[in-house]
């Protein structure tokens, strides 16, 4: 790609674009024909024809696009072209983000249920391996919008079945579920089709032992109810609303019950209410009627617990004349206070007796959260309890005594605690999307589940937030999170997450820390800090403001995997500089700005990297200047770098050596350091100093660049200007000098510039492919506006299968397309519910990978029949291994089989059998064994790539089957 040095060349926009006849007739008659079959069929429905660019004229009356302008309808699924000749799929989503919702602990402690945004996931507590994942369908088939999706609000372990479990969604959808299979659950829904808190009990109705389901439920915002349903989803029995209140507030609805079920306490914003039934057997559901006790709490109700004991045996008249149980209720409180009412129920009925003083019944305080108190236990013995907020520790509170002890540097903001059955082990639930057992004896854990940790948005408002702070969580991720895969290792995921509640705190997604995360085990395997953290000392200031961390902009491998380039940038908060003149903030927080460029040697399997050089404001002038962007070689052990002071900066390593003597680590390795090699000046509109006068600093003459290499890396692509003006710049990557420079490529705000084969796409306010071999444009397309940014606008190129897709942020969700350099028409359109906030490809393999806001994974990948899809399988497909703790019957199965597989399995039987028949009959002695062609076991092991093959499990099994003889039929 290097080719001669010419002269500037200026693409002609009025220009157009002129295609050879053989070009035409190279493409696949069959190709078009589908094509026109989709548009007949109607499969075109999804595109819309925007405005094409006047550089570009397509064969056919206008440019299609997968990227439509979704403020003309509301967000649905695309129909995809199932019968077009690249055969895109887009898999199922995969991973998920862990609800505020206490996880459940089975009573032997053996298995660990957790809620995730759309699906249940059981986990092995003695491995910590996941069992199964049962999708909940949380929106009926009938639903017209996919953006009114209900989110799981509660979750709790059947009374009578421990098999089962009850799962309410916040529209109403409760479902009966059995963990131990994956048959797909019951459900019914509530009669004002909302819930917000769940609980279970058992009681006797009609002298027979029925469990009954209390569902708060509230359509208004100003009224709350509690209605009980009868436990048997197919029961057609009334439910019976138990309590109703009116409370005016913006605060939680929490339910919880005692151990014997004959205690309810429950919370409305501020307000705890008590319930105590007014009979121990009903005849009927209707019967069941309950006594209420409510009193005001002096906080915001965020976390309670309920314990019930026997009261002690005095020999005083007047305990022996009060047979109630001793009820003690533990409240946290969004400003970090816990409240202890002691014997809630005896003072509660001695208010009610006559003669009795009104007095309102006093609460321990006890205060050390500094915000919300996030979740609160009761210990098994009543001698502790246990709490936790965003201070990353949990607090064990004596008392007795009223000491306090303290698990410290915890990962994230303690959200949910569960104490076991048997009190041997709590539960932590952390918001940095991970859940640990620990034992109590010890304090260490037994068992730990991490998901991917990147940024999500909130499901429901932060507890945090409940009264008014200094500052707020962002409703959504604003800007692109630095992700890749290395290119030895394809079945690991790498992206940069932060610190639970402290990365989304200052306003923004900070992401200091890097994720591997194994795509193949949904394991997280290690995290590791990339830039400076605070996470668990004191990261506020003396206002209550957060402190911001750096942020990673950019991260990319070398070619050969061993060595890993990341950029980190930091400045001062605005509210930092509150005392600065209005006119010198801006300079000032310039001025204050931390620029890094670090390379960091990756080490084999799961050794963590070492931070090998960095490089202090890599792009500095008068003043630290951004990285625009961060590129690697594909061929060489090389990294190039544009900064805003237009200069691109070739880095590559150098082995260190002393006195002619190269040195050497401990581990007998030569010790290599980062420096520059090169320097490339392009931009010539900047000024040299790389700073620009202007009176009134404006988004608009803000410096913009992006850069790649060719895939033989002798060329390098930048793509640097302004709002205003900018151009492509072909660069010899061994020279350094411009071969061409492509004007008017972008406009608007640049995101991206790759190469693929001879085309370069840019990626800006519009979407260009441009040939370099032949100079001509060959298509461009406007990017629609949407509502809000389009910061997460992302491209991702694909070497092996020459096609590139584009991730567009919607209204709600984004839309993936699969494009052709060759075609403006898309191969593959898709909606997804959520953002995508990272799109990445793997080297040496097909496909794409996907990374949504809510901690979800989906796999793009191409094949050219439906059966190809099976290697790319979402978690509930998985073909586990069952146990026998699981289910009495061994002959249970983890996945059901459908009607269709079964009959075919039983036609095959019959088929081997009928086979069987004919056959000669033989003695043991004489079996062969089974010969295995290579071209089954390349159809097993060479089916799809690396990150999108099937589990180890499938292979196995698979393999097996091709080895096993077919049994000979049985004489009779």
């Amino acid at each position: 790609m290097a080719g001669n040095k010419s002269t500037r060349t200026k693409d002609d926009q009025t220009k157009k674009r002129k295609r050879e006849l053989a070009e035409a007739d190279s493409r696949s008659k069959r190709q078009r024909a589908e094509r026109k079959e989709n548009k007949a069929n109607g499969r075109k429905s999804a595109l819309d024809l925007l405005n094409p660019l006047s550089g570009a004229q397509s064969e056919q009356n206008g440019l299609s696009t997968a990227l439509e302008t979704t403020g003309d309808r509301e967000l649905e699924t695309v129909p995809q072209f199932d019968n077009a000749e690249a055969g895109w799929r887009v898999s199922k989503p995969m991973g998920g983000r862990m609800l505020d919702i206490d996880p459940i602990l089975t009573e032997d402690d053996q298995y660990l249920i957790l809620a995730y945004n759309t699906s249940i996931q059981i986990y092995s507590a003695v491995d910590s391996l996941l069992v199964r994942r049962i999708p909940i369908t949380v929106v009926e088939s009938s639903a017209q919008k996919a953006s009114a999706s209900a989110t799981i609000v509660a979750t709790r372990l059947s009374k009578q079945n421990p098999h089962f479990i009850w799962v309410a969604c916040s529209d109403g959808r409760v479902f009966h579920v059995d963990w131990t299979s994956s048959k797909t659950p019951e459900s019914f829904k509530t009669r004002s089709g909302t819930a917000k808190a769940l609980v279970v009990l058992t009681t006797k109705i009609s002298k027979k032992t029925e469990e009954v389901l209390l569902i708060a439920e509230s359509d208004k915002s100003s009224r709350t109810e509690v209605v009980a349903y009868e436990g048997n989803v197919q029961s057609a029995s009334e439910p019976k609303v138990v309590m109703a209140m009116k409370k005016q507030g913006n605060g939680l609805q929490l339910l919880e019950l005692s151990e014997d079920g004959q205690v309810l306490v429950g919370a409305i914003n501020d307000r705890l209410f008590m319930g105590v039934p007014s009979q121990q057997q009903p005849d009927t559901l209707a019967g069941l009627e309950y006594e209420f006790y409510s009193f005001d709490i002096p906080d915001l109700i965020t976390a309670l617990d309920v314990r019930v004991s026997t009261r002690p045996a005095t020999g005083s008249k007047k305990a022996r004349s009060e047979p109630a149980p001793v009820v003690d209720i533990i409240v946290g409180g969004a400003r970090g206070s816990i409240y202890l009412y002691h014997d809630v129920l005896a003072r509660s009925l001695a208010l009610g007796k006559p003669g009795s003083d009104k007095e309102m019944i006093q609460a321990q305080k006890y205060h050390w959260h500094r915000k919300a108190v996030h979740a609160l236990k009761w210990s098994r013995d009543g001698h502790y309890m246990i709490s936790g907020g965003s201070e990353n520790s949990l607090v064990l509170w004596q008392m007795d005594t009223s000491r306090k002890d303290f698990l410290p540097h915890l990962s994230g903001s303690v959200e949910n605690i569960v104490v076991s059955s048997s009190g041997s082990s709590y539960v932590i639930h952390l918001d940095d999307n991970s859940t640990m057992i620990l034992s109590t004896a010890e304090m260490k854990p037994t068992a730990y589940i991490a998901g991917i940790q990147s940024a999500a948005v909130h499901a429901s408002s932060p507890k945090d937030l409940l009264v008014q702070r200094t500052w707020t969580a962002p409703d959504s991720v604003r800007r692109p999170i630095p992700a890749a895969i290395r290119p030895t290792d394809h079945s690991r995921l790498h992206v940069c997450v932060g610190n639970g509640t402290q990365a989304s705190s200052s306003g923004h997604f900070s992401a200091p820390l890097l994720q591997t995360f194994d795509l193949e085990t949904f394991r997280s395997v290690s995290r590791q800090a990339l830039a400076r953290t605070q996470p668990t000392d004191v990261n506020i200031t003396n206002k209550g403001n957060p402190i911001d961390e750096p942020l990673i902009t950019h991260m990319a491998f070398s070619a050969d995997g061993e060595w890993l380039a990341s950029v980190d940038t930091w400045e001062p908060s605005p509210k930092d500089v509150d005392n600065v003149l209005n006119d010198l903030k801006d300079q000032f927080i310039q001025e204050r700005r931390e620029v890094y460029l670090k390379f960091w040697e990756a080490g084999q399997g799961d050794d963590q990297i070492a931070l090998v050089s960095r490089i202090n404001a890599p792009h500095a002038t008068t003043r630290n200047e951004a990285v625009l962007d961060l590129a690697s070689n594909p061929v060489s052990t090389c990294f190039a770098t544009i900064g805003t002071d237009g200069l691109v900066r070739l880095w590559r390593p150098k082995t260190r050596s002393q006195n002619g003597v190269v040195i050497k680590g401990a581990n007998g390795r030569e010790v290599f350091t980062w420096s520059c090699s090169q320097v490339i000046a392009v931009g010539e509109g900047l000024p040299q100093e790389g700073t620009l006068e202007l009176s009134e600093p404006t988004a608009k003459h803000e410096p913009q660049g992006s850069l790649t290499f060719s895939e033989d890396g002798s060329t390098l692509f930048v793509a640097f200007g302004t709002v205003g003006a900018g151009a492509v710049y072909v660069v010899d990557a061994a020279s350094g000098e411009i071969v061409k420079t492509l004007e008017g490529q972008w406009k608007g705000q640049l995101r991206s510039v790759r190469a693929l084969s001879p085309f370069v796409i840019v990626l800006s306010d519009e979407l260009r492919v441009y040939d370099v071999v032949s100079d001509e444009l060959r298509y461009g397309v406007m990017i629609p506006k949407t509502t809000g940014t389009n910061d997460l606008l992302q491209l991702a190129v694909d070497h092996t299968s020459g096609h590139f897709a584009v991730a567009l942020p919607s209204n709600e969700g984004s839309t993936l397309g699969v494009f052709e350099p060759e075609e403006s028409e898309p191969l593959m359109v898709r909606n997804t519910p959520q953002k995508i906030i990272s799109l990445v490809s793997a080297p040496d393999t097909s496909g794409f990978i996907a990374l949504d806001d809510a901690a979800q994974i989906w796999v793009v990948a191409e094949g050219s029949d439906a059966a190809s899809l099976a290697t790319v399988q979402p978690l509930e497909d998985l073909r586990l291994d069952n146990t026998d703790a699981l289910d009495n019957d061994a002959n249970a199965t983890l996945i059901d089989e459908d009607e269709d597989m079964v009959s075919d399995a039983e036609e095959d039987e019959e088929e081997e059998e009928e086979a069987d028949e004919e056959d000669v009959e033989m003695e043991d002695d004489d079996v062969h064994p089974r010969v295995v062609h290579q071209q089954h076991l390349a159809d097993i092991f060479d089916a799809a790539p690396a990150f999108a093959a099937p589990p180890i499990e499938d292979m196995f099994y698979k393999v097996t089957g091709l080895l096993a003889t077919k049994p000979l039929s049985a004489s009779s």
